[in-house]
């Protein structure tokens, strides 16, 4: 039988036949030499950063920056990136491993196609960090600001390609192959051209183009322009030899997949999932500026959660019946004995329970008015399609720029709502004398005669729950009324024809069908009261703020970055995380106990 040979194929062969997948390509070799270089390479750094000390004597200064703060981070995290700076070998072990199994078999077998996927997930993770080096290397994000600079300041430049393009828009609206069409085509198409190059000039865009070759003195630059040649032109090679490593199209369909995702994947990876373990593993240590952290086990969430109720006696302070470090939270009195319930970090349990309640407010009245409004944008009253766009404004607006706004609303003497409070006030005040003096009671006056929005303790919550609300009902009226848009006409047919009228058909219709809808709106407004930082960050600029308006997310905030205590703000962090989670889980869990079917 005559043998044959395999012929490449880019999105991988299926499997061939023995004799064919038995013929082992050269560069298999090539693939086998380089695992080793990884293997060796990855030892080395391991071993290297495994031996970081706090002494930097020994460290090249150009990496000096790196190391101190791989060092600060603590023994773990040092012991944490040795480990992953040897994984890339250990993948390339294994994989090499099997490879020379099948080599060294005498009647070769078609092996797993595990290996070549390991290999290609490898090869393309250290092409993409060749090219983050090289860009860094390059200085490539210095270069972009300076092109991005020349393009602002020649901005008029940029209108060449919306003309473009409304020239190329007209010429499709002519009719097919004829001479004006064919022109206009071609002048848009030139024009586009002329804008590029005048906006490649004016950024200076080839002074930039010289930098990045000037960098390539550097013997550095070369080695990592190599490396990630040689780790990108093994990965295609790899995925040419789907036919010796008997590749089946599952195993096609799943690589490609994987390559499509993979940018996700690294993004995710490094700047979510990396922080999110480092946040994790703080949240057990004394982390502080300045100081490597030590290990603490349960030390700060002992110390956040711990709580302790005495009796005091009548005549006596609350601080006094408390042991040593706590603090008075509250005290009350049940049975005839007075109660004080203390914490060893008070303002933790003031904030949570300023968070909580900022939920329960925010709740009504980013919920129910977002409904209201909802039924009326979906009537066939005109202007409708107009309004739905302006409610929904306020929650693609700057947070920090809207804040600012309602920050001078509520200013004294001056603001709108200052002013209305006062005036509302002065009007009820009037009303009562008008009431005692004609009947002769004696109803008491409002004691105040202005609304202090940004000082009152009593008010200041409400102040940022109706900043709060107004940024989030257009955000829940957009999702009720794809809800209400959604349910059958048929349904408000068969109620109408049963005798129902509009209260009717609202009360048995519109709100069980819009249960999901609810419950989906339900489950975003507690997740954004329970995140709020915004509004105390915004609205109360001087410090420290009121502390009836420090929410847990703010008081974490100022634990990290005025405190610089990282392990205790990490903590408090995760101790959200929980509190959410639990009362995420705890919604749906209620959500499918009263589900319907569709």
């Amino acid at each position: 039988m005559a043998s044959s040979t395999i012929a490449p194929d880019a999105l991988g062969s299926s499997p061939l036949g023995e004799n064919e997948t038995s013929k082992m390509p050269v560069i298999i070799w090539a693939i086998l030499s380089w695992n080793t270089l990884l293997i060796i390479f990855s030892i080395i750094l391991a071993i290297t950063v495994f031996n970081f000390s706090a002494d930097l004597s020994s460290v090249d200064q150009s990496a000096t920056l790196l190391v101190d703060n791989l060092v600060r981070l603590g023994r773990p995290v040092v012991v944490f990136v040795a480990f992953l700076a040897l994984l890339p070998g250990i993948v390339a072990l294994i994989s090499s491993l099997i490879i020379l199994v099948r080599i060294g078999s005498p009647q070769p077998a078609r092996i797993s196609n595990t290996s070549r996927m390991l290999l290609m997930a490898l090869y393309l993770f250290g092409g993409v960090m060749m090219l983050a080096l090289l860009a860094h290397q390059w200085g490539l994000y210095q270069v972009f600001e300076r092109i991005v600079d020349g393009v602002m300041s020649n901005a008029t430049l940029v209108l060449g390609f919306p003309i473009a393009y409304a020239v190329y828009w007209l010429a499709g609206r002519l009719g097919e192959n004829t001479r004006l069409r064919n022109i206009l085509e071609t002048t848009s198409l030139a024009l586009a051209g002329l804008t590029l190059i005048a906006l490649a000039i004016s950024s200076d865009i080839l002074t930039g183009f010289n930098y990045v070759l000037s960098t390539y003195s550097d013997p550095l630059t070369w080695v990592l322009t190599i490396t990630a040649i040689v780790f990108f032109g093994l990965m295609l090679a790899l995925l040419r030899l789907g036919a010796y490593f008997g590749e089946s199209p599952q195993e096609r369909t799943a690589w490609q997949g994987w390559i499509m995702l993979s940018p996700n994947i690294i993004g995710f990876t490094l700047f979510f999932a990396g922080p999110l373990l480092l946040s994790l593993y703080l949240s057990f240590t004394d982390s502080s500026v300045g100081q490597i952290p030590d290990f603490i086990g349960f030390g700060n969430y002992a110390e956040i959660l711990s709580l302790e109720i005495q009796t005091a006696d009548v005549e006596g302070t609350a601080q006094s019946a408390l042991s040593f470090g706590y603090g008075v939270l509250t005290e009350f009195d049940l049975g005839g004995t007075r109660y004080v319930l203390g914490a060893k970090d008070t303002v933790f349990w003031l904030s949570l329970r300023n968070t909580l309640l900022f939920c329960l407010l925010l709740i009504p009245l980013a919920v129910i008015p977002a409904l209201a409004l909802s039924l009326v944008l979906n009537s066939k009253l005109p202007g409708m399609k107009f309004f739905r766009a302006i409610y929904f404004l306020p929650s693609v607006a700057a947070v920090v720029g809207t804040a600012l706004v309602w920050r001078w609303l509520y200013t004294p003497n001056i603001g709108y709502f200052y002013n209305i409070g006062r005036d509302v006030l002065v009007f009820i005040g009037d009303f009562v004398r008008s009431i005692n003096a004609t009947f002769g009671l004696s109803i008491a006056e409002p004691a105040a005669t202005s609304i202090e929005w940004l000082t009152d303790p009593n008010i200041v919550l409400i102040s940022m729950v109706l900043l709060s609300a107004w940024g989030v009902v257009g955000y829940n009226t957009v999702l009720f009324l794809a809800g209400l848009q959604g349910i059958p006409g048929v349904l408000y047919e068969a109620a109408q024809i049963d005798g129902a009228n509009r209260w009717g058909q609202f009360r048995n219709v519109t709100l069980p069908m819009l249960a999901p809808t609810t419950f989906f709106v339900l489950i975003t407004t507690i997740v954004t009261g329970l995140q709020v930082f915004n509004e105390p960050y915004t609205l109360f600029p001087a410090q420290p703020i009121p502390i009836n308006a420090t929410t847990s997310v703010y008081y974490l905030y100022r634990r990290g970055f005025f405190f610089f205590e990282f392990g205790y703000a990490s903590a408090i962090a995760w101790l959200l995380f929980i509190i959410i989670f639990v009362i995420t889980l705890l919604q749906f869990r209620a959500q499918r106990d009263g589900a319907y079917e569709s």
